[in-house]
């Protein structure tokens, strides 16, 4: 791609020999090398030093980040490849923006990134008021699992819960995987659908509301045989060790664990432990707490143990939100397996529902 004299963007393919064209990085002149060989493309001036624009990009890379402009512009958003953003030092692969909106900075990852940069470059955008969306390549286009690497870039939009976005660039198209939810020793579940750019503008595609499906839950009867199968599925786990001896300490054992510790309704996959591992640790810090708690002081103890236990997921913009709806969870919970009881100045504590299972 290469800029003409009005700044369009420009395909090799489609560019004529006899008009001159510019680098969109560097803006220094470029050619256009159309031959019976090699597949057309625009190269740099001889001694020209770009080191800002596409060069040493993958062929995926580059045509994602073009079908993303057009599809964008499509939309009447104005486009731009490869902008500099001088004050965060960053260029994303693609910056749109509709009318006087935020601007926002479209990433298509199709290499390994590790945690550390996704994480700077994420907070750089949000920083200096730039919404940022991370679409991924073929590298993360595996099957899902509770550990991919795909997994750190989640992210959360209020009609699709937690999410995970695909560019497919043979299809031309977007895949969304919505509503991703875990439960301890399952597959994680989610919602897939896939459209191709003719299919749907960026606008229908912001409006749409997947139809959200039944939550996972384990039938009551079935809550004793789930927590044999769990425990059996997690054996082979070095953090079920800690697990153990954790109850050691306590005077217990895991299978010795008061029902309400083994979720039954799938959650969001925002822990970098099993559900268990943090349900084992309110228990055990409930145990260790006054009988009574006020409102504010049973929170504290929750967010105590969960915050150890949170995965860093850099490109949620609703962590926090996440956190406390975790949190109002978990006491409504413990409320329905009446390990607290409501009083006027907070909660009494069921030492019945805080004591290890017989047997």
């Amino acid at each position: 791609m290469a800029e003409d004299a009005r700044q369009q963007l420009i395909m090799a393919d489609s560019a004529k020999r006899q008009v001159n064209y510019w680098c969109p990085g560097c803006h220094a002149p470029v050619r256009l090398k159309h031959g019976t060989v090699m597949v057309a493309h625009f190269a740099h001036q001889a001694n020209e030093a770009c080191d800002t624009f596409s060069e040493g990009e993958t062929a995926e890379h580059l045509l994602g980040k073009q079908q993303l402009a057009a599809w964008f512009a499509a939309a009447g958003y104005t486009v731009q490849i490869e902008a500099r953003l001088p004050e965060i030092h960053q260029r994303p692969d693609v910056l749109v923006r509709l009318g006087e909106g935020q601007p926002l900075a479209l990433e298509f990852q199709c290499s390994r990134i590790a945690l550390e940069q996704l994480t700077q470059r994420t907070q750089g955008y949000r920083d200096h008021g730039y919404r940022v969306l991370w679409l991924l390549g073929s590298p993360y286009q595996h099957r899902l699992r509770t550990n991919s690497n795909a997994l750190k870039f989640l992210q959360y939009y209020a009609t699709w819960g937690c999410f995970l976005c695909y560019w497919l660039t043979r299809e031309n198209g977007i895949k969304l995987l919505s509503n991703l939810m875990t439960i301890d020793g399952e597959p994680l579940s989610y919602q897939h659908e896939q459209w191709s750019a003719k299919q749907i503008s960026v606008l229908t595609l912001l409006a749409h509301r997947p139809v959200k499906l039944a939550e996972i839950q384990v039938p009551d009867h079935f809550r004793q045989y789930q927590q044999r199968l769990l425990l059996g599925r997690l054996s082979h786990q070095a953090g079920i060790v800690s697990l153990q001896t954790a109850c050691y300490q306590q005077g217990g054992t895991l299978a010795q664990l008061p029902s309400w510790v083994f979720i039954t309704v799938a959650k969001i996959p925002i822990l970098k432990t099993t559900y268990l591992n943090w349900y084992l640790a309110i228990f055990l810090a409930l145990r260790g707490a006054s009988r009574r708690l006020g409102q504010q002081e049973l929170r504290l103890v929750i967010l105590k143990t969960l915050q150890p236990r949170l995965a860093i997921r850099p490109c949620l913009r609703s962590a926090r939100h996440l956190k406390q709806t975790l949190v109002d969870t978990v006491i409504s919970e413990l409320i329905t397996a009446a390990v607290i009881v409501p009083q006027a100045a907070g909660w009494q504590l069921q030492a019945s529902q805080l004591a290890w299972r017989k047997g």
